[in-house]
């Protein structure tokens, strides 16, 4: 076949004209008429071009390659509640105390402050037994002195003098109590803060009224309940879990004496097995002091006020001073 030039129609090496090859792809297709669409089909958009198949070329769905958005307590969604991401630290979750750490926290926070937490409880001991003393020793010896006559009535004038006394001398007792647990929950409270404490932090009497209240309120039902065999007992018990947190908040924020009630009752209620820990190991501590005598007592009052103040701020996710 000669090849050609163009403007002439191909021919071969006899001379004949050779037929143009069909439309092909992508070629046009010359005179040749669409067509018609059958029935029931779809019909293409102008142009003649169709659109791209489902699924090909569409954005990704939504989120897709992205972080997980956290959770209102701070883990990743689909993570397990109280479970930590790999490779970070672990740390207890919100609401619930490490009572290990939290142990070992008050014994180090109370090594770093012990001149302020040992001399100012051993000054509130020397103090409250000096006050009461003196108290029972003026009214008892003003009821002896009215008995003196021997007759009925000075009897029974010394009887009630007696008796008043002996109000006098609890309600005494109690407002120093409190005022003392109020004061060194109020210091134990500043150290998880990381602040400073000194002497005159034991001897706050800021909230004298509210702390002398709650301690009354606490005194007289626990007094009432002595005198109920068994299920006085389990009451007591059960004050002593609910209103644990009552001195701090009232120191912490302010609170009176029945909101701090309500709302300790409202902590110790939101994680129960961390909370009996809580109270069973800050009691241990105690009864430990006391068997080991009076420095022992020095010390664990102080150290299970650290522990209580850590466990308060735990309960109530606040920051706590490394």
């Amino acid at each position: 076949m000669s090849e050609n030039t163009g403007g002439v129609p191909p021919r071969d090496e006899d001379g004949r004209d050779v037929p143009p090859p069909p439309p092909g792809y992508g070629q046009p297709g010359g005179d040749v008429p669409p067509a018609a669409p059958q029935p029931g089909a779809p019909t293409p958009p102008p142009g003649g071009a169709y659109p791209p198949p489902p699924g090909y070329g569409t954005p990704p769905p939504p989120g897709y390659g992205t972080t997980p958005p956290a959770s209102p307590y701070g883990q990743p969604a689909g993570q397990p509640y109280g479970q930590q991401p790999y490779g970070q630290p672990y740390a207890p979750a919100p609401g619930q105390v490490d009572i290990g750490n939290g142990f070992s926290w008050a014994f180090s926070k109370f090594g770093q402050n012990w001149v302020t937490f040992l001399v100012g409880t051993l000054l509130w001991f020397i103090g409250i037994s000096v006050v009461t003393s003196l108290v029972s020793g003026i009214f008892g010896g003003f009821g002896s002195l009215i008995g003196r006559d021997g007759s009925g009535v000075g009897a029974g004038f010394a009887l009630a003098s007696a008796g008043i006394a002996g109000a006098v001398v609890t309600a005494v007792t109690i407002l120093l109590g409190s005022l003392f647990s109020a004061a060194v929950i109020g210091t134990a409270l500043k150290v998880t803060a990381g602040r400073p404490v000194s002497l005159a932090d034991m001897f706050d009497f800021s909230h004298v009224a509210q702390v002398f209240v709650l301690g009354l309120l606490l005194a007289v039902a626990n007094g009432v309940l002595t005198f109920i065999p068994f299920f006085g007992a389990l009451a007591q018990i059960a004050i002593t879990y609910f209103v644990f947190f009552g001195y701090h908040l009232i120191v912490d924020r302010n609170l009176g004496a029945i909101d701090a009630i309500r709302e300790s009752v409202q902590l110790q209620t939101r994680n129960v097995g961390s909370s009996v820990l809580v109270v069973l190991v800050a009691i241990a501590i105690v009864v430990v002091g006391i068997i080991a005598c009076f420095v022992g007592v020095l010390v664990a009052g102080p150290v299970a006020a650290l522990f209580s103040a850590y466990a308060y701020r735990r309960v109530t996710n606040g920051q706590i001073a490394a």
